[in-house]
């Protein structure tokens, strides 16, 4: 079944307006599963701006729309330039190896060791953004 055009216009959308997006399960202030929360927590250790999209309201629809997009149906997803990175085993990976920082054109962190723990409230994330069908 295709995936909503409307809603993968708005989708794309959001990839254009944000250099680095994440579609995540809750908010960067309260993640609903732990794989956003460690997937926040690589992005606040990097200290990049960001913004994000709780899926749970649209899980289903998000999850056809980024099927045709990203070829990439499970949350969460961390684009960066509009391209899709990855899921939270490939973004911490990343992290490690230094290569994240590499892509973000940022420095990497001296100690990489405690990324599932974001502090609350970063100054670096935006607002969560809001997809409505």
């Amino acid at each position: 079944m295709p995936a909503n055009p409307e809603l993968k216009q708005k989708v794309q959308g959001l990839l254009r307006e944000n250099q680095v997006l994440v579609f995540m399960k809750g908010t960067p202030e309260m993640p609903r599963c732990g794989f956003s929360m460690r997937l926040v927590g690589v992005l606040d250790q990097l200290g990049v701006e960001y913004g994000a999209v709780d899926v749970l309201p649209l899980l289903d629809p998000l999850r056809e729309v980024t099927g045709e997009i990203a070829d990439w149906r499970t949350f969460p997803q961390l684009y960066a330039n509009g391209d899709l990175v990855g899921g939270c085993d490939i973004v911490e990976e990343m992290f490690e190896s230094g290569e994240l920082a590499q892509i973000r054109e940022v420095e990497q962190p001296e100690d990489v060791g405690a990324a599932a723990s974001p502090e609350p409230a970063d100054p670096h994330q935006s607002p969560p953004l809001r997809i409505e069908e």
